[in-house]
């Protein structure tokens, strides 16, 4: 079993495994974490070009890799006998070492800093077993996918992206077209994603001022407007009744891959520190992503086009525990929709 501390042999590792093998890669993480990771992730796929790769996690999110170059097979993190290896000195069930130990090589990106998951991991029955941190030292700030680009580094894998790749698929670039036949704009017409929701209310710009800025969209750019909703976006939900009744079209859980090819096809996209700001960067499409409480340089999204709206102030950024009972949120309520609206018009600037 090999740590952080023991990262000077890790090299040998790599160079001692066969071209042609079977790893596992535990990633059990929302959207956004996934893409972050995706540097990293298509390194591994270069330098094992012939393996078999199964990430496991969870399915609704690793759609987006299955089948699309990163990933032969997905599987599940959160079934019983994977709990296991979250109990000290547990004793390992037969359905989870007879699965685990088909694998050449096991890469766990899974926080465990009292190190039982990875005591656990060692005695799965896998040929070699590898644990990183997905979350980097505060005291040394660097950019989330360079930290798990420096885990290769170590490995002395060699990378050549540090902004995700995401591949679709045909099945996946048709959906996306067939959409916006059904939803198509006029011809000319700008076309803006917005997607006012985020894994966590406290790092959402107010919706008051998306509302705002949807109508400012309508009435001065005669935009359409495709609005993003999940399955914890209940702000859309709530505030419909506040929205435009012209030029709106609510994305209501598509999945993932789907959704991608959509937003592949807008002009611009605007949203929160979030995952499906992360996609839409990941796809290449100008993106307008606006941040408060985290910092950017650490989770800021990557693309060819990402412009990140951010007024630091003496309080940011700041801890998931603080943020929660900050109210109220000057980093982000000092960000206005004239803000937003410069930055827009400097997005699009045929308009």
């Amino acid at each position: 079993m090999f740590r952080i501390s023991s990262f000077n042999i890790l090299s040998k590792i790599a160079k001692k495994l066969p071209p042609e093998k079977h790893i596992l890669i535990l990633r059990p993480c929302a959207i956004g974490d996934l893409i972050i990771t995706l540097p990293a992730l298509h390194a591994l796929r270069e330098y094992f070009p012939n393996a078999y790769i199964e990430i496991m996690g969870y399915p609704s999110y690793l759609e987006i890799v299955h089948g699309r170059f990163y990933a032969n097979a997905l599987s599940r993190f959160d079934q019983s006998d994977v709990s296991s290896l979250f109990r000290k000195n547990a004793l390992l069930p037969d359905t989870l070492t007879k699965r685990f130990s088909k694998f050449d090589l096991i890469i766990a990106f899974v926080s465990d800093k009292d190190t039982i998951f990875s005591e656990n991991l060692k005695k799965s029955g896998a040929r070699k077993v590898l644990c990183y941190n997905p979350f980097p030292n505060n005291s040394e700030p660097v950019h989330i996918s360079n930290h798990f680009l420096n885990f290769l580094k170590l490995l002395e894998i060699p990378y050549s992206n540090t902004s995700p790749i995401i591949y679709l698929n045909e099945e996946d670039l048709k959906a996306g077209k067939d959409f916006f036949r059904d939803n198509a704009p006029n011809a000319g017409q700008k076309t803006i994603a917005i997607h006012p929701g985020s894994g966590s209310i406290h790092k959402s710009w107010p919706f008051i001022n998306y509302s705002s800025i949807i109508h400012w969209l309508i009435e001065r750019l005669n935009a359409q407007i495709f609005i993003i909703k999940g399955p914890a976006d209940t702000v859309v939900t709530k505030n419909a009744g506040n929205l435009p009744k012209k030029n709106i079209c609510v994305i209501d859980n598509q999945p993932l891959p789907k959704l991608a090819a959509i937003l592949q096809q807008c002009d611009l996209f605007i949203g929160n520190d979030s995952g499906i700001t992360h996609l839409a960067a990941a796809m290449g499409i100008s993106t307008l992503s606006i941040f408060g409480p985290t910092d950017p340089a650490v989770w800021g999204p990557r693309g060819k086009s990402v412009n990140i709206c951010y007024r630091p102030t003496s309080c940011s950024p700041c801890s998931d525990e603080v943020r929660k009972t900050c109210f109220p949120k000057i980093c982000l309520e000092s960000i206005t929709t004239e803000n937003i609206q410069k930055e827009i018009l400097c997005s699009l600037p045929l308009l």
